[in-house]
């Protein structure tokens, strides 16, 4: 089963690329990798490596970075960052994307490198995705204020005042204008049976790249 999902995510993603190859995409895409997954082999192959998969297929090349800068090394994969946060110029990239990895449920945190690149993203009109846990970076940056959002959940907006202002519509996949969001990432599918927002959140965060070059 898992072979046929990850073949059909592989396809999807071809997909996905010739439509963004053939509308003459280029560039290059900034990605920050979250730490602590609970699965970080799962959240590599099928969030991260879907991902990746699908940018280069659309013609975009990608660099990465971690809190720490060290590889992560998982049973089957190594990713090993490509860049520095503090070598990180939102100028430089078409877009940014945040994919969620899956960390332990109250353990999530935005170092404020992410958070100001996030900011100076948005005020310079570039595509930036998030997925589930990560759309609270979006969140913390003020990305969301005026949007609809996609999230793991509704919000108490009195208690996570950084939510304040967007607009929740579920667990799905929702694009407003340049900034995408989704609500299920690989793991919460499996745990939760919804389907994995993975694909969908970048088909359109490639479609926003597309509409912004």
């Amino acid at each position: 089963m898992r072979k046929l999902l990850a073949f059909a995510l592989l396809v999807m993603a071809a997909q996905g690329g010739v439509h963004a190859a053939e509308t003459g995409a280029s560039g290059k895409v900034f990605m920050f990798i979250p730490e602590g997954s609970r699965d970080l082999e799962l959240m590599l192959t099928e969030e991260v490596g879907v991902m990746r998969q699908m940018l280069e297929e659309a013609g975009y090349s990608l660099d990465t970075a971690t809190v720490d800068n060290k590889p992560l090394v998982a049973e089957t994969v190594t990713l090993t960052p490509t860049i520095e946060l503090e070598d990180v110029d939102p100028a430089d990239y078409a877009g940014i994307i945040i994919p969620c990895m899956a960390p332990a449920p109250g353990s999530h945190s935005t170092p404020d490198a992410v958070t100001a690149i996030v900011e100076r993203a948005v005020a310079l009109g570039k595509p930036v995705a998030a997925s589930r846990g990560s759309v609270s970076t979006l969140a913390l940056a003020g990305a969301l204020k005026g949007r609809d959002y996609a999230f793991a959940s509704a919000v108490d907006t009195s208690k996570r005042t950084e939510f304040a202002g967007g607009n929740y519509l579920g667990i799905g996949v929702v694009r407003d204008g340049a900034i995408s969001t989704a609500g299920i990432c690989p793991l919460a599918a499996r745990s939760l049976g919804e389907p994995d927002g993975t694909v969908e959140l970048t088909q359109q965060f490639i479609e926003s790249l597309t509409e912004a070059s």
